[in-house]
């Protein structure tokens, strides 16, 4: 994994953070339903950056093999 890789998944973890305070910010707004309402929106974010983190890193694959240390 070069150095891109790396950094794209941290902001891709960073993203996944932000997320996750997002869907608990907005489901704890209806108590009641604050389970089913963190779960549908942390899923509905979550998918599609997983997704976008897939392509992104690899888009950013280097083309030579990496030297095994």
């Amino acid at each position: 994994m070069n150095f891109q890789q790396k950094a794209a998944v941290a902001v891709v973890d960073i993203m996944i953070v932000v997320e996750l305070c997002v869907s608990i910010y907005l489901a704890g707004k209806d108590p009641e339903n604050m389970t089913m309402l963190f779960l549908k929106f942390f899923f509905l974010m979550l998918i599609p950056t997983l997704i976008l983190a897939g392509v992104a890193v690899k888009m950013l694959r280097s083309k030579e093999p990496e030297a095994k240390t």
